[in-house]
């Protein structure tokens, strides 16, 4: 008898170690993790009918948390707390390196992920090159979207924004960039473009008071991935279970509509490299792929 979806917002950090957490995950339900890049109720409601969901069809159990920041949840992951993870393209390159994720599917549009600039709509600047001195906001240090890669092209454009904004902050997600942004906190900020888009329909956002001035080009973003230490029959029953989300299917639309997707796509890690080469341009990962 299933024991239903556990939701635990996890709020301490536990202590990453050299050793890993060895227990058999046959034991008891499977610990499923997701990136705490936006509010956490929002997270809670976001993926609550996703879990359901992968419960239902592969005859798991699943205990859902929300890791206290980016760095919490690749600790928790590389100690074993975590056996499958929604991960950032960033987050994910990393947990790479220490030998124990496998990746296992992304959502369509991550294959070609986009981050927003956002002003206020009454800002009549077209473009980033002209808020020079200006306030500035990026995401979490460890977001792809909202760090990593808009500072990876921005550099490949001849901007440094350390030096060319009056000031930058790092917010603690997308939807609080996008607010900083709406509020008149910062002048600018860079934000997830999904996220972006979910807001604008939930009307957490208003086209009357903040729009989008540019995108940056394409690159790969989130991925679900497994520590290795989970079966390869559990591994191919979740990516069975992704793969077979269909958008023609009125409950699976809803599913995937959740997920700003049309469809999961099966993972690889090549996938990544231009995430792990911004990696290595940033500091954060090795030449040879270590932190």
């Amino acid at each position: 008898m299933k024991h239903g979806l556990v939701f635990l917002l996890s709020i301490t950090l536990f202590a990453c170690t050299e050793e890993r957490v060895a227990e058999d995950v046959s034991s008891g339900p499977i610990r499923i993790a997701v990136l705490p890049d936006q509010a956490r109720d929002r997270l809670t409601s976001k993926y609550a009918s996703l879990i359901e969901y992968l419960e239902s069809s592969t005859n798991l159990d699943f205990e859902f948390s929300i890791p206290r920041d980016y760095p919490d949840m690749l600790a928790q992951f590389e100690a074993g707390r975590i056996d499958v993870a929604w991960f950032g393209g960033l987050t994910f390159v990393q947990a790479i390196s220490s030998g124990h994720a496998l990746p296992i599917a992304f959502r369509d549009v991550d294959l070609a992920f986009t981050s927003c600039y956002l002003v206020k709509s009454s800002d009549t600047r077209v473009t980033i090159s002209e808020f020079g001195g200006e306030s500035f906001s990026f995401g979490p240090d460890l977001s792809t979207s909202g760090h990593l890669m808009p500072r990876y092209f921005m550099a490949n454009a001849g901007l440094d924004p350390d030096k060319f904004f009056g000031s930058i902050r790092h917010s603690s997600g997308h939807d609080q960039t996008a607010i900083w942004v709406s509020n008149g906190t910062v002048a600018l900020g860079v934000a997830n473009c999904v996220i972006v888009q979910s807001l604008f329909e939930s009307e957490v956002l208003h086209p009357d008071n903040v729009r989008i001035i540019e995108t940056t080009p394409p690159y790969a973003d989130y991925v679900w991935a497994a520590s290795d230490s989970l079966s390869e029959d559990v591994r191919q029953s979740l990516l069975d279970a992704l793969l077979a989300l269909d958008a023609s299917i009125p409950e699976h639309r809803e599913i995937l509509r959740s997920q700003g997707a049309n469809a999961y796509l099966p993972a690889g890690v090549s996938d990544f490299e231009i995430i792990r080469a911004a990696a290595v341009r940033a500091g954060v990962l090795a030449e040879d792929g270590k932190k």
